[in-house]
């Protein structure tokens, strides 16, 4: 009788707290702007620095400088968050994300642009930590699953199109209007974020005090990192095995992961705002085993139809395993620490793409790609235990 009237409960405080209210709407289309420019760069950069002689070595210190950077902005970020507020924040990281994008249009040099790479990667972990800081201020605490599910379909959105979209421009015209177009995007976003009204957080005296990680978003960020640990052996040699298999068309690997994380994001998030504690272990549960079934299916791929299938199984599971520990570790850290609870999330996400790529490549190069997509189911196997055996006291203490 008890669970029933707690689920009723929850039900009419979901009904009575808006999601889509014009500020949630502000920061998810700021959000999705600035990470289609972000993506728009991501496959270009590399053509753009060979294009002017520079080699794969170069194009690879030109995207690690931006992630060590954003590595080492993020903790920084979110002590900053919760001690000065987020709007100055936010906008301040935006507009060092657009400084550099605006003098690519003059087709800077290559060394010149990895430097510009350096600034442009501080703007992004100052931004991207500090938009979703906000989204979580502004998203209700009981709904908080099914709004981080649309806050983070733009990540989704802009994987899907933005690099298809971004090819097209400099086949079709120029480098020059691509980052004219990725700077007007990154306007957007600045424009938009100004709009927003910022919820008020109270500051606590204990904030002052900067901390690398917090702490209590630890095992969420530690699953994630190993995910994304196994997710960057994917986005850095399926393409090249694909080709080593006769496959051509590994776009639709991603254009089907992309469609189905689409549809599981929000999907994920009612189940938890809805099941509390059992909704996250049922997320975690799916998203850990539909990535790791997806790995033999890439790893013997020889047809179209394996590539489809294995990207519908990885959007399936990271579509829930995601947004799944983005809205529990936000759920578990009171108002005053949700900036550090995000700069922790989102530097292991950075951590273990930039770890994953480097560790993978030596991998591929010993053993061969069949043998590197087997092993990527380890990594998840490692992030079911850590979610499972690494119990925290507000889940001991029945407050979840």
């Amino acid at each position: 009788m008890e669970n029933i009237l707690e689920k009723t409960f929850r039900s009419i405080k979901q009904a009575n707290s808006p999601l889509w209210t014009f500020n949630f709407i502000l920061i998810s289309l700021s959000t999705l702007a600035i990470f289609l420019a972000f993506h728009g760069l991501q496959p270009t950069l590399s053509i753009y620095i060979q294009s002017f002689g520079g080699t794969t070595k170069i194009a690879g210190l030109a995207l690690t400088s931006l992630t060590v950077a954003s590595i080492i902005a993020r903790p920084i970020t979110g002590w900053a968050l919760d001690k000065y507020g987020r709007k100055i924040i936010f906008i301040c990281g935006l507009g060092l994300f657009l400084i550099p994008m605006v003098i690519y249009i003059w087709m800077v040099p290559v060394v010149v642009l990895i430097l510009l790479r350096l600034i442009q990667g501080l703007g992004w972990g100052i931004g991207n930590t500090a938009s979703a800081t906000v989204a979580t201020d502004i998203i209700p605490r009981e709904r908080i699953g099914e709004g981080m599910g649309y806050y983070s379909i733009a990540m989704s959105v802009s994987m899907a199109f933005s690099p298809v979209f971004a090819l097209w421009i400099i086949n079709n015209y120029s480098f020059r209007e691509l980052f004219v177009a990725c700077s007007l995007l990154t306007l957007i976003s600045l424009l938009l974020a100004l709009f927003i009204r910022y919820p008020k957080i109270e500051k606590q005296s204990t904030v002052s005090r900067f901390v690398f990680m917090e702490k209590s978003a630890l095992r969420p960020a530690a699953v994630i990192l190993f995910v994304i640990f196994s997710y960057s052996s994917l986005i850095s040699f399926l393409p090249l095995y694909a080709t080593q298999q006769g496959l051509t068309t590994v776009g639709f690997f991603f254009s089907a992961m992309a469609l189905t994380t689409l549809v599981c994001r929000p999907l994920s998030g009612i189940i938890v705002d809805r099941r509390g504690l059992k909704g996250y272990n049922l997320g975690v549960m799916i998203g850990t085993i539909a990535t790791a079934a997806a790995m033999p299916v890439l790893a013997h791929a020889s047809t179209l139809y394996h590539l489809i299938f294995g990207g519908m199984l990885y959007g399936i599971g990271f579509g829930f395993i995601q947004p799944t520990m983005l809205a529990l570790c936000i759920r578990i850290v009171p108002p005053e620490k949700k900036g550090a609870a995000n700069a922790t999330y989102w530097t292991a996400v950075d951590m273990g793409a930039a770890s994953g790529s480097l560790f993978w490549g030596f991998v591929a190069t010993a053993y061969g790609y069949k043998v590197l997509f087997n092993l990527t189911i380890i990594p998840i196997v490692i992030a079911m235990v850590i979610y499972f055996l690494w119990r925290s006291k507000t889940e001991e203490l029945g407050e979840f």
